[in-house]
């Protein structure tokens, strides 16, 4: 069993092990040890390795990839990677813990390879993928139904990475937001200690769900901390409403296919994963259009965001994006759960 270092030549992952914010991503670290523990769980699927060095000292190290969801939507399960067995593992030591690494690549005893989805292999000609591959749709695809309202489940099929690159807004921040945002560590995060994702962060992107209940409209998604409620029936939050961290919806028709919902209340201190500030006197208007299905063209949800803070914009900051229509089925709301190794206090 063995550590060594190697130049990073590879092609980083997108998302958090391939973060220079969080990882040392110059250097590719390679351990060799027993696989002792699996803990898939948000915020990430994690493991433990113990490692034994040359001079007969042990030690234990937690490997992070990818989320949960994300994994098993890619026929990964729990089940794959055999604890008790000896591996091989490469990736990015973490600039805040020194027994932390973001996994890029690990080598399994039947010499299979796991590298996520699509990941460079190094050791191996021989990918890990699921004895059954998942059904995937592509974006061209048209689904099973079309929508026929904003009922149903709607998606946006970037990567947290890949939205935020696309994004350019930091020029509407006052002076006190930019000294805020380049003051932001991404390792204080609250969703690192499991703290919801609040609004308007959790929008974007991902996948969310619409549910008629009436006089309010239930939005929910895939991460944990409560679905958002839309209120019909009222066009201000109840006096003495507290703030939360998805704050109090209002809803309205403003016809039959735009649905506009005004949030105030609102709590949450940060308006992307970025580090983007916002205080609690932020308020946001979104507008939903659907666009129904028309020749080959699928259906979709045009979304505008406009959201104005009177401490941290100079403006209002707006943001335009649209989901996919994918399906009539539900949503599952994730869970999240803070990791106590086996092997920490070792």
């Amino acid at each position: 069993m063995s550590i060594c270092l190697a130049a990073a030549h590879v092609r980083a992952h997108h998302g958090p092990v391939g973060a220079p914010a969080f990882y040392n991503t110059d250097e590719l670290l390679i351990l060799e040890g027993e696989l002792t523990e699996v803990f898939w769980r948000n915020p990430h699927v994690r493991f433990e390795l113990r490692v034994i060095d040359e001079t007969g000292e042990e030690a234990f190290w937690e490997l992070e990839t990818g989320v949960p969801n994300q994994m098993e939507s890619g026929g990964f399960t729990e089940d794959m990677f055999p604890v008790g067995r000896q591996v091989k593992a490469a990736g990015f030591v973490s600039r805040h813990r020194s027994d932390f690494l973001g996994l890029r690549n690990l080598l399994l005893p039947n010499g299979v390879e796991y590298a996520g989805g699509r990941g460079e292999l190094i050791w191996s000609d021989r990918r890990l993928e699921p004895e059954t591959p998942p059904e995937r749709v592509r974006r061209t695809d048209r689904p099973a139904t079309e929508a026929n309202s904003i009922f149903g489940i709607w998606g946006l099929g970037l990567r947290p990475s890949e939205w935020m690159a696309e994004q350019d807004y930091d020029h509407v921040l006052s002076e006190a937001g930019r000294a805020a945002k380049d003051a932001f560590r991404p390792i204080d995060h609250p969703i690192l200690q499991c703290v919801p994702r609040g609004m308007p962060e959790r929008m974007l992107p991902g996948s969310m769900e619409f549910v008629d209940e009436g006089e309010r409209i239930v939005m929910r998604h895939f991460w944990w901390g409560g679905d958002r409620i839309i209120h019909l029936d009222r066009n201000a939050p109840p006096e003495g409403t507290p703030h939360s961290h998805l704050g109090y919806s209002v809803g309205r028709w403003e016809s039959e296919d735009v649905l506009v919902v005004d949030t105030t209340l609102v709590n949450y201190p940060y308006f992307d994963r970025e580090g983007t500030p916002q205080t609690d006197q932020v308020a946001f208007e979104e507008r939903f259009t659907v666009v129904l299905a028309e020749g080959e063209e699928p259906a979709r949800l045009d979304y505008r965001l406009t959201a104005t803070d009177p401490v941290m914009f100079a403006e209002p900051l707006v943001i335009e994006t649209a989901f996919d229509w994918s399906a009539r089925g539900n949503i599952e709301t994730s869970s999240c759960e803070m990791w106590e190794r086996s092997g920490q206090d070792n």
